[in-house]
């Protein structure tokens, strides 16, 4: 009996985030809610608290944040194999890398998106995950909780930076151990073996699941070196070792999977980018969109020319960004074979000014896409690219028709890639006129017909959006996001100041002192939310004040250096002595040679925290927790060290930023 879509009984395709960090978690929503629009996300702080959601939710896709790491992560994922073997894991983490991926071969059901991470990447990672997809063909890496193994496990414990010891199973009651020093593989046992031969042995068996033991690691260090290049030669070690029978299996699926897509009666289409899950996610989208095209896959820029040399396609995507070479340097390699001069490619990229200049100056490149993309405006651009009905659409006409759009349905803004192995020389392609482009590239050959360009509507930095958690405000798409802190706290600050003057009453009371921020604007976190960590260094930014002359807001952004020591210094030179006031207090000028320095400890509430375009804290947004501040010549004084004062007033300078503090002290 067939069930209809409204019946309640049908839970609704759902992504469970892992993640403590309120921040993080509303610019990841915002995210899914753009590359999974169908799905709805709930959020878990703990892994306690994701594995009650799950039983409630069946989630699709796990997505954990592992900054900070989750402890016991590994029986976590044991148990979600049992209860939710359909679900794919998508860990957020640091300490992988592009050769990491590339040799996980086989199905795993963890998949890793590096740290700081583009939104390309992670909006590609989603879209492969969740579908829809077609059927995987062979090397395809998607595999879900059911799959779950050592290839999974093992860089789980390391970049929890574990201190523990799996133990393996595997087919034919055989039994092994792997121990992790600190998040480094450091011993291993098997029948017979230690250290690195048993852990390529274990690698090498079937159907091997692990689980963390209750003993200690063993004191033996028998494997050395950094967790991901033991791991990476485990994995090569495998792969020679498999017996005759596997390896005809394996040649056999591979030219079964070749001769399918052979069999097919479609386009060509070669696929050039280096991200797998962006390439995957393509491969679906336009099998799916026409199940006829024959598509090729490379992870390379080399790779993909020799696939286009081969295959011949009728149309190339091409990443402009690769590990090894640039997009425009693949598409002057295409143009100066007669070949494949002819091929059209459309170039895919967050490097949108790149990428235009290469449009410009390459004529095989008749389109463009800006990453992150949707599957419907691939589809529309690769259709009208092989119908060769794509309209020729000028920088200034996608500009106006992006900002329309944009108005329309905003849309999270491509993330431009800064890894330097991915550059070139770092400089953009120079724009030139017909008759430098005539001398510099006579080798060219002219293609027969004039190819069409066309471009899908890119997000150019001038559109501006709304920023969540204020709305009706507006902000450049360049611009950090900003989102509430929720719950984490309260901030600490130990401020260096300088002593500008101090007033003493008639009876040499203690009265108003006027201090400034040091040139330096050195600050010592002594007490910081967990997300953010103690140690780590920032300056202060811009401040707003009330109608009472006291801050109503500061900002801090993170330096990259770690927090500066405050040097106490406990006396000064006085510079002038004057009476002020009619109560006649006595006031001490310093002198500007060495003024006395202070650190005044001052409690702030985190209100907000803005995110850069990666996903990084850009700035924390405070608001002071009333007017009183602690004034201390020890610089390791916490909360209660110090004598408490109250904020009178504070001056700002032309740019917002803190020139001073006027301090009275608290009365009883």
């Amino acid at each position: 009996m067939p069930v209809s879509l409204d019946s309640p009984a049908r839970t609704p395709p759902s992504v469970l985030l892992i993640e403590e960090y309120t921040a993080l978690a509303a610019a990841l929503i915002s995210a899914f809610k753009k590359f999974a629009p169908k799905h709805r996300t709930r959020v878990a702080e703990s892994l306690g608290e994701a594995e009650t959601i799950a039983g409630e939710i069946q989630p699709q896709l796990f997505v954990l944040d592992f900054d900070p790491p989750h402890t016991n992560a590994v029986e976590f994922l044991n148990r979600m194999s049992t209860a939710h073997p359909d679900a794919r894991v998508l860990v957020i983490t640091s300490g992988t890398s592009p050769e990491f991926s590339a040799q996980r071969s086989g199905r795993n059901a963890v998949h890793f998106v590096e740290k700081p991470f583009e939104l390309a990447n992670l909006g590609a990672a989603v879209q492969a995950l969740l579908g829809p997809w077609a059927e995987a063909g062979f090397g395809d890496s998607r595999g879900t909780l059911r799959d779950l193994n050592l290839r999974d496990l093992v860089p789980i414990e390391c970049v929890s930076g574990a201190t523990t010891v799996l133990a393996v199973t595997a087919t034919g009651e055989k039994t092994g151990e792997i121990h992790f020093s600190d998040g480094h593989i450091s011993h291993a046992t098997a029948p017979g073996l230690n250290g690195v031969e048993a852990l390529h042995e274990i690698m090498r068996w079937e159907n091997a699941r692990g689980s963390e033991a209750n003993r200690p690691v063993s004191a033996l260090h028998t494997i050395r070196g950094p967790w991901s290049h033991v791991f990476r030669e485990a994995l090569r070690a495998t792969q020679p070792q498999k017996g005759l029978e596997e390896s005809t299996t394996t040649s056999q699926a591979v030219r079964s999977f070749d001769e399918e897509t052979s069999a097919k009666l479609g386009k060509k289409i070669v696929v050039i980018d280096d991200t797998e899950m962006l390439s995957i996610f393509v491969q679906d989208v336009l099998s799916i969109a026409d199940p006829s095209f024959q598509i090729t896959t490379a992870l390379t820029g080399r790779e993909g020319i020799q696939q286009v040399q081969t295959v011949l396609p009728d149309l190339v995507l091409l990443d402009y960004s690769l590990a090894d070479l640039r997009g425009d340097q693949i598409c002057e390699a295409l143009l100066k074979n007669e070949t494949t001069a002819r091929i059209p490619v459309i170039m895919m990229s967050g490097h949108v000014p790149e990428m235009m200049a290469t449009a410009e100056r390459c004529p095989n490149v008749v389109g463009t896409i800006a990453k992150p993309f949707m599957s419907e405006a691939l589809i529309q651009l690769v259709n009208e690219t092989l119908a060769g009905q794509g309209p020729i659409v000028s920088p200034s006409e996608e500009v106006t028709k992006a900002i329309a759009i944009a108005t329309e349905s905003p849309a999270l803004p491509p993330i431009p890639e800064t890894k330097a192995t991915r550059q070139g020389n770092g400089k953009k392609p120079v724009k030139k006129g017909a008759a430098a482009k005539a001398k510099d590239t006579p080798e060219k050959p002219t293609p027969a017909a004039p190819i069409k360009k066309t471009s899908l509507p890119k997000t150019p930095p001038e559109v501006r959006l709304e920023t969540p958690g204020s709305p009706g405000s507006a902000s450049p798409l360049t611009a950090p996001k900003k989102f509430p802190a929720s719950k984490h706290g309260n901030v600490l600050l130990g401020w260096a100041m300088e002593v500008i003057s101090v007033q003493f009453t008639p009876r040499f009371q203690l009265g108003t002192i006027r201090v400034r921020p040091t040139a330096k604007l050195s600050l010592t976190q002594l007490r910081l939310p967990p997300v953010i960590g103690n140690g780590a260094g920032f300056e202060v930014g811009k401040a707003e004040l009330g109608e009472d002359g006291r801050i109503k807001t500061l900002r801090l952004r993170p330096t990259r250096g770690p927090a500066d020591s405050i040097h106490i210094r406990k006396g000064f030179d006085i510079n002038d002595v004057e009476l002020v006031n009619e109560t006649a207090c006595i006031q001490f000028t310093s002198g500007p040679a060495s003024p006395m320095t202070l650190q005044l400890l001052a409690t702030f509430e985190l209100v907000g925290v803005e995110l850069s375009d990666r996903f990084e804290v850009a700035q924390l947004i405070l608001r002071p927790e009333g007017t009183r501040v602690r004034v201390s010549l020890d610089p390791r004084s916490r909360e209660k060290g110090g004598a408490e004062f109250d904020t009178v007033s504070v001056q700002l300078d032309s740019a917002a930023r803190i020139v001073e503090f006027v301090l009275n002290p608290a009365r009883a």
